[in-house]
């Protein structure tokens, strides 16, 4: 799956519904695994660690925060094994997002800005 290509918007729209129905109603972290087996019910090939799940997260984060200076949408992906996002989160949030501090700091305020931008009352 490349950017670009039909299939890949349609799974990039497929994963950003799901995580924006997600953030909206509270209910995240996800696993990388049930956001792959989300996708892969609604006919998007995505695996749990990939580049095109790295890829996609990136662009839905990009899509709803295009500035900034909203939440990252990728913030609430976790590692089975951590129950922390991975290393590329952290890596985007710094280069592409500007965030600042350590990778606790940069998750903490994530978490709160997920909340802030899109949690219903």
């Amino acid at each position: 799956m490349r950017r670009g290509t039909p299939e890949y918007e349609a799974a990039q729209e497929a994963m950003a519904e799901l995580l924006l129905e997600r953030a909206r109603n509270g209910e995240w972290p996800i696993q990388y695994g049930k956001l792959s087996k989300l996708l892969a019910e609604q006919g998007h090939n995505v695996p749990a660690h990939s580049a095109e799940m790295d890829h996609l997260l990136a662009d839905v984060s990009h899509r709803e925060s295009p500035d900034g200076t909203n939440a990252m949408l990728s913030a609430m992906v976790v590692l089975k094994e951590k129950g922390e996002p991975g290393a590329g989160f952290y890596r985007l949030a710094r280069e592409e997002f500007g965030r600042t501090g350590d990778n606790v700091t940069i998750w903490g305020e994530e978490m709160k800005l997920l909340a802030r931008d899109f949690r219903q009352s």
